[in-house]
């Protein structure tokens, strides 16, 4: 079984060892390369070793090339078989290498300011209904807006970006940004200043990371 870190644009390896400690190896006459390691079986459940040695092989790969990040978990049953997926879809690699090429992920995550409820709805007549159903609405439309006023700069700043309203907690707010290298300090200062813009959000900015956000491959 072949293990599948990422896509690649260069032959040269990662300094890191993969999973459970194996070395690590390119696939591939020619540009795009595939970097696996090889093991006889592999966990269905993943440990935190795992993830880390995933992680640290993309993150090597990141420092000197282009990079597509294959997500954690990724493989296939032989070099054969890998080989043919490479010169099967070369071109749908080749055109998602160039998308990300020079650019990096940053993530955003921001809590986004509560509203005074009691104060908004005090001046409506009607029952609890009535004022739940208005409170309901008031706070889906101040997130909406807390939203666009902090992924709208960032977003003009990057290539190409992924909104992730929290499904779960709709108070948070959580943003992917595919952003050229040169461009990093200047997105991080833009988030910055969010917090003074937008009263009362906690945003904070992480990454550079590999672009797992911006890693799909289009098929043609």
């Amino acid at each position: 079984m072949l293990y599948v870190y990422a896509i690649t644009d260069s032959a040269q390896p990662p300094g890191h060892p993969g999973l459970q400690g194996v070395s690590v190896r390119m696939i591939g006459g020619r540009s795009p390369f595939a970097v696996v390691s090889d093991h006889e079986d592999l966990s269905p459940q993943p440990g935190e070793a795992d993830l880390w040695a995933h992680e640290r092989v993309v993150e090597d790969l990141m420092e000197h090339s282009t990079v597509l990040p294959m997500r954690f978990g990724s493989n296939v049953v032989d070099e054969a078989q890998l080989q043919a997926i490479l010169d099967e879809r070369r071109r749908e690699f080749e055109a998602a290498l160039e998308r990300v090429r020079g650019a990096v992920e940053l993530g955003v995550r921001a809590r986004l300011p509560a509203i005074d409820m009691d104060a908004t709805v005090s001046g409506h007549e009607g029952g609890p209904g009535r004022a739940y159903l208005l409170e309901r609405a008031e706070r889906q439309r101040n997130a909406a807006d807390a939203v666009a006023r902090i992924h709208e700069p960032l977003a003009s700043l990057a290539r190409r970006s992924v909104r992730r309203a929290g499904a779960l907690d709709p108070g948070v707010f959580k943003g992917a940004y595919l952003v050229d290298r040169s461009r990093v300090e200047a997105f991080r200062a833009r988030v910055g200043k969010l917090a003074s813009e937008v009263d009362g959000a906690r945003v904070v900015c992480t990454g550079p990371w590999p672009p797992y956000s911006f890693s799909s491959v289009e098929r043609e």
